[in-house]
């Protein structure tokens, strides 16, 4: 089987509900409404198709479909489809001298999960069960409802919603310019929900050392499950000290690029909880080494955003740990993903089991 064409396109999908964090904002530091999801469409001789995608916020989609289209196709033609990890170390090593992580890694993402889906539809499998099949579902918890803009009482509203579903829990935003008002939030809403309903949290990079000991030792008192990304995400000293002084566990990856990002924090200790997001790190391949780097290190795992894919790394190989449940790119497919009592399963057609309907690719094309 050989590659014979590689396509991508540009999509801009409305958010179905706004994000504001403490690291992500609009151009006038409002919420955000849309995102970006660049689209892999690698074609081979056996008529077989591949569709990988990537993801952003605030820029770079252009970018990413540059990198697409003008350094990694003319790379693949001829290519067979099945070879993904040495095609994603050839990717890697090409452009590694001008990106590491960002956007190439977005465009090496998007081109590697389209190998998957190949690869799966060729085995007539879904790629969870290429991968291993460990299990045939993972727990979710509500993450599109904590953003720094909704009021406590909106947070909660939609909190309650999640729970009904069964998730697990639910997950809320810090990073206001006074961390005395997050910590109010976070009270407020620990005393609506309950003593007894998981909740975590997430500062994205936005404090300092001094502050972050100070929010996390709050965050203790209420029992919050993990303090995420409580300081510049290339601070891994600072991650150490901070872990070693806290008792609530420091949850961390979503920005980190490579199994080598994650290998320094594991070594340090200033990590206790593992989130690689199945785009920045370039996709399956890579996220299956970070995967099993945390098993290893006896590291709990907790996959950041992205759950059509995210599914599959989460039921391959992973015994235990939830994944995030943001429907951010969930408007672009045919079917919705399979949610039951709070789990959600992955599609069990063969590949990636995810279709993008031709209207959905014109309605929302960026030229």
């Amino acid at each position: 089987m050989k590659i014979t064409e590689v396509k991508c396109e540009l999509l801009k999908m409305p958010l179905p509900r706004p994000m504001q964090s403490g690291s992500s904002s609009g151009v006038k530091g409002g919420p955000v409404g849309h995102i970006y999801m660049p689209l892999a469409v690698i074609r081979t001789d056996s008529g077989l198709t591949g569709t990988g995608y990537g993801w952003t916020l605030l820029g770079g989609a252009t970018a990413i479909r540059c990198v697409i289209q003008d350094d990694f196709a003319p790379l693949l033609l001829g290519e067979d489809p099945l070879d993904n990890e040495r095609l994603w170390t050839k990717l890697n090593k090409r452009l590694q001298s001008v990106g590491r992580a960002g956007v190439v890694n977005q465009a090496q993402a998007a081109v590697d999960l389209a190998l998957w889906d190949i690869k799966g539809k060729a085995a007539g499998l879904p790629v969870y069960k290429l991968l291993g099949g460990m299990r045939e579902s993972a727990p979710v918890y509500g993450s599109d409802g904590g953003w720094l803009y909704m009021s406590v009482e909106e947070m909660i509203d939609a909190f309650h919603e999640y729970l009904s579903q069964g998730m697990m829990g639910v997950k809320m935003k810090l990073g206001h310019e006074d961390p005395r008002v997050d910590i109010d939030r976070v009270t407020r809403v620990r005393k609506a929900l309950g003593d007894q309903v998981w909740i975590a949290t997430d500062a994205n990079q936005k404090w300092d050392y001094p502050t972050a000991l100070m929010v996390g030792r709050e965050l203790e008192r209420l029992g919050v499950a993990w303090f995420e990304e409580p300081l510049w995400c290339d601070d891994v000293p600072a991650h150490a000290r901070l872990a070693d002084a806290l008792d609530i566990p420091i949850a961390m990856g979503e920005t980190l690029g490579s199994r080598y990002e994650f290998d320094a924090y594991i070594r340090a200790d200033a990590a206790d909880i593992l989130q690689p997001d199945i785009c920045r790190v370039g996709g399956i391949t890579e996220m299956v080494k970070i995967v099993h780097m945390g098993q290893v290190a006896g590291r709990p795992i907790a996959p950041h955003h992205m759950m059509e894919s995210t599914i599959q790394v989460a039921c391959g190989v992973m015994a235990s740990g939830p994944i995030e449940y943001m429907p951010w790119v969930s408007g672009a497919f045919a079917e919705p993903m399979r949610l039951e009592n709070g789990r959600m399963f992955p599609p069990d057609k063969p590949g990636l089991g995810l279709e993008i309907p031709e209207d959905v690719v014109r309605k929302f094309r960026v030229e």
